[in-house]
């Protein structure tokens, strides 16, 4: 795994045991064999300037930040997905970008301010333990980024929020919000520009590029944009992973026909029965974060060995985060409302009931129970976790960013004392959402989410030798959607239109007309049933140790869950997956730093 870390402020240094020094400077160094221009470095007599993941700037213009300095929209300068480091004599300063799909992390130690691109790396550097906060917040409330905030799961390792900038002096550090839909001068270019030129700055210079071509809208898109880029004296690796079949159906009908287009080269790699979720949970590598792979790890795992193997792939292309950013939050419905938008608001709730078969006043009742500001939320759910307040009435659906607590009979009294005192502090930073953004607030909270832990996805790839891209999640994609809809976003009855509409051109018929998702429950289900003795196993380790849940009571409802005799297996999954999770890092040793007067004549990195 590679990872960049780098150190500012007064205190004795420390530096990670065989690390390299990027371009000879001292408090920067790389960890690992990162991919090609991953770190890149523009120098003048007062300013550094440090480029870290994939970035479509040229070195021209890498140079002219170093001379002039950076500007707060960095990070819609290029297509790619990077975080802009600048360090003068008196500063070290931080942009991250809009979704940490290249996640900063940051702690002090010896009175150095460190940061990195791992938070493990991090806690490393101060022997942290594990967040059990953070822990019982997963349990309770899986993926919800309001509640996380900026923990990790290590004590004193905090996140820099994408979409900010951080400053370090020598009288302390700030951060700030640069970004917001909507604020910044629009770039004029649409979805689909915006989209190509992220494909085209993995695909254009990979020798090997390939893709997920699942058969859905995402990944369809993306892979017909870099085949169009390639061709026609190139083509990109298209892997559909599929089970067994007589005669292609649902997704896989969907991903024949993208794969007619010229440019792609089809790959079709069937599923066995060591493939199925849930599987492999004992192999899985350590990484910052539980990983979303991780129920699936026997099936990613078997697709990165099958791209190296098959087709040495150096740039992997997936659809993730298309979901969070296209698909507009059910919460408009309560911004339409809000700003008086009434007619607008009925018509939204009557669509949304017609595809939900429930009646409009339904739906009607259950957005606008959504439309409390995010502390206000914040505060109610850490007294719902204590038990303070019913499962019903006013709380019955408190956020949609924050799931009801009844559910997990799973998790322990101090688990639930955890996760409220984690909402409490959410709260008292918590910002208040302009009235009428709720459902873009919403997204961008989402795509954070999904920037930052798909990196942990990458983190696993990269053990396998593989360079996982997720374009969806990209500044200037993010920026460009979120920006042509911020005043108007489409309904949330409607699937993707403004994918489907600016696909027009490149996309088959049938994709274009598609109007649902896959549905892949029964595999987790049938995943669940195969390995319930080897999951059921794991459960007693870590997070009861911890006292955050009671092992018996889970193994109960998996094996109800296995049989098919109750639902909620996404709260389940969450205990599951932090135990994988737990077991990995335990059983792998944490990053090792020493001096920087140690290894002096070691190599310097020139990118």
């Amino acid at each position: 795994m590679h990872w960049l870390a780098g150190a500012c402020g007064a205190g004795s240094a420390r530096r990670p045991a065989g690390s390299v020094p990027v371009d000879g400077a001292s408090d920067l160094w790389v960890v690992g064999d990162p991919p090609q221009a991953w770190v890149r470095t523009a120098d003048t007599p007062i300013r550094r300037v440090i480029v870290v993941g994939t970035c479509g700037a040229s070195d021209g213009e890498l140079n002219r930040l170093a001379s002039s300095g950076v500007p707060d929209d960095v990070a819609l300068q290029w297509p790619g997905a990077y975080a802009v480091v600048e360090q003068t004599e008196t500063a070290t300063t931080v942009w991250t970008d809009l979704a940490s799909s290249v996640p900063v992390y940051t702690t002090v130690f010896d009175s150095t301010a460190y940061w990195a691109t791992t938070a493990r790396g991090l806690a490393g550097l101060t022997g942290a333990a594990v967040n059990s906060e953070r822990l019982a917040a997963e349990l309770l409330a899986p993926s919800s980024p309001l509640l996380a905030g900026t923990t990790t799961y290590f004590e004193g390792v905090e996140l820099v929020p994408a979409g900010h900038r951080m400053k370090v002096t020598g009288s302390g550090t700030t951060v700030a919000r640069v970004w917001w839909p909507g604020t910044t001068p629009s770039l004029g270019l649409s979805l689909r520009a915006e989209l190509d030129a992220a494909v085209g700055v993995r695909v254009d210079d990979a020798v090997s590029p390939s893709s997920d071509l699942s058969g859905g809208l995402d990944s369809s898109s993306l892979t017909l944009l870099a085949a169009h880029r390639l061709g026609p004296d190139r083509s990109v690796a298209a892997f559909t992973v599929h089970a067994p079949f007589d005669r292609p159906a649902g997704d896989l009908r969907y991903a024949f026909d993208a794969a007619e287009r010229p440019g792609v080269a089809h790959r079709l790699l069937p599923l066995e029965a060591g493939h199925l979720p849930y599987g492999g949970l004992d192999t899985i590598p350590a990484t910052d974060e539980p990983a979303p792979s991780t129920r699936a790890y026997a099936r990613f795992a078997h697709q990165m060995t099958a791209m190296v193997n098959r087709v040495g792939t150096d740039a992997h292309l997936t659809g993730d985060g298309g979901d969070s950013l296209l698909s507009t939050p059910d919460v408009w419905i309560a911004d339409l409302f809000a700003t008086r938008r009434y007619r607008e608001a009925v018509d939204e709730a009557v669509r949304l009931a017609r595809i939900r078969r429930r009646s409009p006043g339904r739906v009607l009742r259950d957005v606008l129970d959504l439309r409390s500001d995010p502390a206000s939320a914040l505060v109610a759910w850490a007294r719902q976790a204590r038990g303070q307040v019913p499962a019903s009435g006013a709380f019955r659906r408190l956020d949609q960013l924050l799931p009801l607590v009844d559910q997990q009979t799973w998790v322990t009294p101090v688990a639930r004392h955890h996760a409220a005192v984690r909402a409490e502090r959410a709260a008292e930073s918590a910002l208040r959402v302009p009235t009428g953004q709720r459902a873009v607030w919403d997204v961008v909270e989402q795509m954070a989410e999904v920037g930052r832990t798909a990196y942990a996805d990458a983190q696993l790839a990269a053990e396998s030798g593989v360079h996982l891209h997720n374009p969806f999640a990209d500044s200037r994609v993010i920026d460009s959607y979120l920006s042509g809809v911020f005043r108007r976003m489409p309904s949330p009855a409607a699937y993707k239109p403004v994918l489907r509409a600016e696909m027009g051109g490149i996309l088959p018929s049938s994709l274009l007309t598609r109007t649902t998702k896959g549905v892949y429950t029964p595999d987790y289900h049938l995943g669940l049933r195969a390995h319930l003795s080897d999951v059921s196993s794991i459960v007693d380790g870590h997070l009861a140790a911890l006292g955050l849940i009671d092992p018996a009571s889970l193994v109960k409802i998996l094996r109800r869950a296995a049989a098919g005799l109750t639902g909620g297996l996404w709260l389940m999954d969450a205990a599951i997956v932090c135990e994988t999770w737990l077991r990995a890092h335990h059983s792998t040793a944490l990053p090792v730093w020493e001096s920087t007067t140690d290894n002096v004549g070691s190599e310097a990195l020139t990118p």
